[in-house]
Order: structure tokens, then C-alpha cells, then sequence
């Protein structure tokens, strides 16, 4: 059985259907990124103790807040994602963002799950894939995926490695991003 498993899971890589393989039978995928809050409950973002909204809370994370910038910059807390089952995201080692005036929110900083309907990311890529892999067919490009109304408006969906699964209504895109930036406020390569 886990030979038929390992060739079925090996079969659907090669075909590119591994995000929704993958998501169709729950299987666990290790990911490695950081991503952004987006929740604006200002009850704060549920983090349970499993991937479905049946397991207990252990945490909570602000929304978005404003920062004392002129303009103002919307700000958002930041996670790592270390994994991804059925739409929902491992997280943990959250943190307000450095924009915030002290004294800082409070920000559960454990480890937990939350749905990826409320994280985002931003991408330095120039180009979504339609495979986790810098060898799949372009998507979408012309998309400023390192732009704030990117990160407001993208939804994160599935992950594998240091590529991430998003698709944004606004930018009308859908697709796989790598060069993920966890840093809201420059760029990642300095540019």
C-alpha cells in the first residue's frame, strides 16, 4: 500500500496537479515561508490547535492596524508557515510588525493553525508558475505581487518548500510564487 501511495503521490508531481492532489487527500506538506495576517475581525485571528475549526483555540493574532506613517501604512502581523493541510497553515514565531509605534499588541507567538482564507504573502518573483517549480508554464505576469494592495487582496491556498499556492479576485491571478518577502516595508533583495 505505501509503494501504490509513494507512485500515486510521485505520478501526481509529475503531472503538476500537486496542489490539488495534494489538498484532495489532506496529505501534510512541509513549507517553509513567511506570510502576512490579513484577518480584520478586531476580535483577532483564531489560531487552534489543529487544521479544521473544530480543534480548540490555543492563540489569538490582531488585525491589521494602521501605522503613524503619513500616509498611514496598513500593517500586518507577521508568521512563519511551516506547513499546509486542506487550506489551513502550521504557523508560528508571529510578531507585530516593526511600523507599530510601541508599545507593541499582543501577539500569541506559538505554534498553531489557521485558515489561509486570512494570510497573504508578498513575492519579489516576476512571474506566477502553474507548478511549484521555476521550470512550470509562466501564469500571470505584469502582476505586482510585492505591493500592498497584492498582500491585501491575495488569499493563500497551499504551499510546498518556499513556494506558495495564492490567488487574488483584484489582480485576477491564481497561481504558484516563490521569492516570498516577509518584510512588509522594503524589499527583500534590497531593490
Amino acid at each position: 500500500m505505501k509503494i501504490a501511495c509513494a507512485v500515486l503521490v510521485s505520478l501526481a508531481c509529475v503531472l503538476g496537479a500537486v496542489s490539488s492532489f495534494a489538498t484532495e487527500i489532506g496529505i501534510l506538506r512541509s513549507c517553509s515561508f513567511g506570510a502576512f495576517v490579513t484577518d480584520s475581525d478586531p476580535a483577532g485571528l483564531n489560531v487552534r490547535a489543529g487544521p479544521d475549526v473544530s480543534s480548540p483555540i490555543v492563540g489569538k493574532l490582531p488585525p491589521p492596524a494602521l501605522s503613524d506613517d503619513d500616509p498611514p501604512i496598513h500593517a500586518f502581523v507577521e508568521v512563519e508557515v511551516v506547513a499546509a493541510q486542506n487550506g489551513w497553515f502550521r504557523i508560528r514565531n508571529a510578531r507585530d510588525n516593526a511600523l507599530l509605534a510601541p508599545p507593541g499588541r499582543k501577539v500569541f507567538n506559538g505554534a498553531g493553525w489557521v485558515s489561509g482564507r486570512h494570510l497573504s504573502v508578498k513575492s519579489q518573483a516576476p512571474v506566477g508558475r502553474d507548478v511549484a517549480s521555476a521550470k512550470g508554464r509562466p501564469v500571470r505576469a505584469a502582476v505586482d505581487f510585492d505591493s500592498d494592495s497584492f498582500v491585501r487582496s491575495a488569499r493563500l491556498h497551499d504551499c510546498v518548500g518556499q513556494w506558495a499556492f495564492v490567488s487574488s479576485v483584484e489582480h485576477r491571478f491564481s497561481g504558484w510564487l516563490n521569492r516570498i518577502c516577509a518584510t512588509q516595508e522594503t524589499s527583500c533583495d534590497g531593490v
